[in-house]
């Protein structure tokens, strides 16, 4: 959220016709109280109470139970490599890796003007 925050109120500062290190000063403020109510939120939290935790028995039968699950199993790639690459997974891909891919253009071509 703060710098999201920061950024309206600079565009607001900005259309006020606010200029120089002034432009900040009100958003330091805002953000200085948003530490603060951190610090709150941090303090209030504390440790689960004893009915969050599984009792060692249920610990014990779901241990048993998993181990259980594990001698069924048979051994292999289970199900990794059988499905090959159709048009469901170059969709998926496409998905994922287009606004990847954008976002790393997008990222290099802003930092090589660091760099000029």
């Amino acid at each position: 959220i703060g710098p999201v925050v920061v950024n309206y109120i600079r565009e607001a500062q900005v259309s006020a016709g606010v200029t120089g290190a002034s432009l900040y000063s009100g958003t330091m403020y805002i953000l200085a109280g948003m530490l603060a109510a951190g610090l709150v939120a941090n303090a209030l939290v504390r440790p689960l109470g004893p009915q969050w935790f599984m009792k060692e028995e249920e610990v014990a039968k779901l241990q048993a139970a998993s181990r259980a699950a594990a001698a069924r199993e048979t051994t292999g790639s289970f199900g990794i490599g059988k499905g090959g690459f159709d048009a469901t997974a170059a969709l998926a891909w496409a998905v994922v890796g287009i606004p990847l891919a954008w976002g790393i253009w997008i990222t290099l071509s802003k930092s090589l003007t660091l760099f000029k």
